[in-house]
C-alpha cells in the first residue's frame, strides 16, 4: 500500500539546517513522480513489474551471494535514478537559486556496475531511467550499446574482480579504522559532496589521515 507523496511529506519534520532544501524539494517532488511514471510508460510490460525485489547470485570465488534490490522487476528490470536540483552560487544579495541537474548523456560507471549485476542475477533486459523535475531519459539495449547483453557480459569478469577486492579487504578486518589503510579514497567523487554538511569531506579526509 503506497502513501500519497503529499501525505507523506506532511508527516516529515526536517532538521533546521534542512528546511530550505526540504521546502524546495517538496515543491518539485510531485513533478518528479509524474516524470518517473511517464518514463515507466515507455517501457514494455511496466505495469506488471513489482517494486523492491531482491536479486542475488553466487559467483565463483566469492564466498557469499552478491545481492541487491531492483527498483522494479517483472519481465524486465527498471532502475530509477532521481537527479535532484543543486544550489547555485551565492548572488550579490546573498541569495542562491536552484539549478536543474542535467540528465546524463552516457551512463556513469557506478550506475552501470549496479545494473550489470541485476542482469547477471536475472538475465532480464535492463531499463535505466534518469528523472529530474523537468523531464526524463530512459536507457535500454535498443538505444544504448552499453546495455546490450554482449556489452554487459563483457564486463562480468571486471565485476567479479571488484567483488573479490571488497571480500579480501573485509577478510583483513571489519574495523573501518583498520581497512581504511587498504583503500585509496577518491575525494573528487561526487559521493563526498554533502550540501547539508559542508564539513563532511573534511571530516573524511581527517579520518583517512588519522
Amino acid at each position: 500500500m503506497f502513501t500519497p507523496v503529499r501525505e507523506k511529506l506532511n508527516t516529515l519534520i526536517p532538521d533546521a539546517s534542512e528546511i530550505e532544501s526540504f521546502n524546495h524539494f517538496s515543491s518539485i517532488v510531485e513533478r518528479m513522480v509524474i516524470n518517473g511514471h511517464e518514463a515507466h510508460k515507455t517501457i514494455p510490460d511496466y505495469k506488471n513489474c513489482k517494486p523492491e525485489i531482491e536479486a542475488f547470485k553466487v559467483f565463483e570465488g566469492i564466498n557469499i551471494p552478491v545481492h541487491g534490490y531492483c527498483d522494479f522487476k517483472g519481465s524486465v528490470i527498471i532502475e530509477d535514478k532521481c537527479k535532484f536540483p543543486k544550489r547555485g552560487r551565492p548572488k550579490k544579495d546573498g541569495t542562491r537559486s536552484w539549478l536543474t541537474t542535467k540528465l546524463p548523456e552516457i551512463i556513469p560507471e557506478y550506475n552501470l556496475t549496479q545494473v550489470d549485476f541485476y542482469y547477471y542475477a536475472t538475465g532480464l533486459p535492463i531499463y535505466l531511467c534518469y528523472i529530474n523535475e523537468e523531464t526524463f531519459k530512459v536507457f535500454h539495449k535498443d538505444n544504448c550499446e552499453l546495455l546490450t547483453p554482449e556489452s554487459m557480459d563483457s564486463r562480468k569478469e571486471s565485476f567479479i574482480q571488484k567483488c573479490k577486492v571488497r571480500q579480501n579487504i573485509l577478510k583483513i578486518s571489519h574495523d573501518a579504522k583498520v581497512i581504511k589503510d587498504f583503500v585509496v579514497p577518491d575525494f573528487g567523487h561526487y559521493f563526498w559532496k554533502n550540501s547539508l554538511d559542508p564539513t563532511y569531506l573534511e571530516k573524511a579526509k581527517k579520518f583517512w589521515a588519522s
